[in-house]
């Protein structure tokens, strides 16, 4: 594993004034949490208070504007009558109170609703905790499009520093709130919390730290055009925010922060000239190859993620592996159209190895695809293999009568130069007529990507 000690990895701020380490746990500013399950993150009961004191808090400015009504920050919950309950009881076979509870539902959400939201700690080798409510203004009929007006957030503790500064995900621990704006203030308010606010005219932030080490932000976006807040008013509403208590069981301390090459804010736009025809001229020399080691093996028109031209605003705080995708069929065994897909992906935001099964990165290759294993290829790179080959007994309950198989192999190959090609086939054939071996061969054949080789990360400063 590639790692360095905290204070040789650049980014990573020794915080004298964030939430302190207690005497037996972690320090919270280098922790973070696991990846949360199929269940996903959000405990409701914590997400409507925070709508509840939100709407209380941050409603009268938005009404104010003259684009909502009060109307619009209210729940609506579907409650059914005596009647309706009692002929869903009948129909059913259950008894009321079942009945009652099936039929009484959140008919409309409102606006301003708190929901669980995470984001990754140093490119995903912990995970950050957060509720986060966002109103957006000039939404198509769809509900789609449109742009944020005001975002609040409240953080767990964990994996975060209340020291003012960038508020990229290239940090960690990242910043509460960045201190560039034209005027900044920080105020320790009587009750133990510290307030923030940075006012730049059109926009405002502000945020605080809570004695629990929590803390929660807010950023009012009235710029192009947009209705603008007073920054004294947006303070005070950010000020009545309480203190959570948050469910922290899950946070671990990272005893050692891996060493990973800086990665690519998903708004810089800077590989734009390049990026599609780069994808393009990858894609035909990587289907020569494949032509040529496989006959009748053809790829299909790339993609770029993430997309140059996105249909939604993207976080300007966010990272994201920059990628040139595609698929198309290879000639297996009897069958002349298999499919697969082929990802490369650029230097940038991970480094090479099998991620753990509770996180997302920042490795490269997906440690929970079945068996692992890791070899080198001719040509100096690394092969990371994931096969997966499981024989499903049948489930007449689950309507499978018969036994069926599952298998996947997923090839990634890295090249010494820091770029790396995958492959991934899915397919239901016990008796599949190609082996993890030979994909392996095949991938590390494959051509370097066409890219700038000289492009760098551009941080948030």
């Amino acid at each position: 594993m590639l790692a360095v000690s905290i204070t040789g990895l650049p980014g990573v701020i020794a915080d004298p004034n964030g939430p302190p380490a207690s005497e037996t746990g972690p320090d919270t500013a280098l922790s973070g949490y696991p990846q949360p399950g199929e269940e996903g993150f959000g405990d409701p009961d914590v997400a409507q208070a925070l709508t509840e004191a939100g709407r209380d808090a941050f409603a009268p400015l938005l009404v104010d504007t003259g684009l909502f009504a009060a109307s619009d920050f209210e729940t609506v919950v579907n409650e059914p009558s005596e009647q309706e309950v009692q002929d869903y009881a009948a129909e059913h076979a259950v008894g009321l109170e079942e009945a009652e509870e099936a039929l009484t539902y959140v008919a409309d959400n409102g606006e301003f609703a708190f929901g669980g939201h995470m984001r990754p700690g140093n490119y995903g080798q912990v995970q950050l905790r957060s509720y986060l409510a966002s109103v957006r203004t000039g939404l198509d009929e769809d509900g789609s499009g449109g742009r944020v007006l005001l975002d609040v957030e409240a953080l767990l503790p964990g994996g975060w520093t209340d020291e003012p500064g960038p508020t990229s995900e290239q940090y960690f621990p990242q910043h509460l709130i960045d201190d560039d704006a034209a005027a900044f203030d920080r105020i320790e308010l009587d009750d133990g919390r510290v307030l923030y606010t940075a006012d730049d005219g059109c926009e405002q932030r502000a945020a605080v730290m809570y004695p629990n080490g929590s803390g929660l932000r807010a950023t009012w976006n009235g710029c192009d055009g947009g209705p603008e807040v007073d920054a004294e008013r947006f303070a005070e509403a950010v000020e009545a925010m309480p203190e959570t208590d948050f469910d922290t069981a899950d946070l671990q301390g990272v005893e050692e922060v891996v060493d990973v090459p800086p990665g690519w804010l998903a708004s810089d736009d800077s590989w734009r000239p390049w990026a599609e025809d780069g994808a393009q001229s990858t894609a035909v020399a990587a289907g020569e190859v494949l032509g040529g080691l496989v006959p009748g093996a053809v790829l299909f028109d790339p993609w770029v993620t993430p997309e140059l031209d996105p249909a939604d605003p993207v976080d300007e705080d966010a990272v994201a592996l920059r990628r040139y995708a595609m698929n198309g069929t290879m000639p297996v065994g009897d069958d002349p159209d298999v499919p697969f897909d082929l990802v490369y992906t650029l230097p940038g935001g991970w480094v090479p190895g099998f991620g753990d099964a509770d996180f997302t990165g920042p490795y490269l290759a997906d440690g929970s695809r079945g068996d692992c294993t890791e070899t080198e290829v001719e040509g100096g790179g690394t092969a990371y293999v994931a096969q997966t080959l499981v024989e499903h007994d049948a489930d007449p309950e689950m309507g499978i009568e018969d036994p069926w198989f599952a298998g996947e192999y997923e090839v990634t190959v890295v090249d010494p130069d820091g770029w790396a090609v995958m492959v991934r086939f899915s397919f239901s054939d016990p008796d599949f007529a190609l082996t993890a071996e030979e994909l392996t061969a095949i991938v590390a054949a494959l051509p370097a990507p066409v890219y700038d080789e000289d492009a760098e990360p551009v941080f948030g400063e």
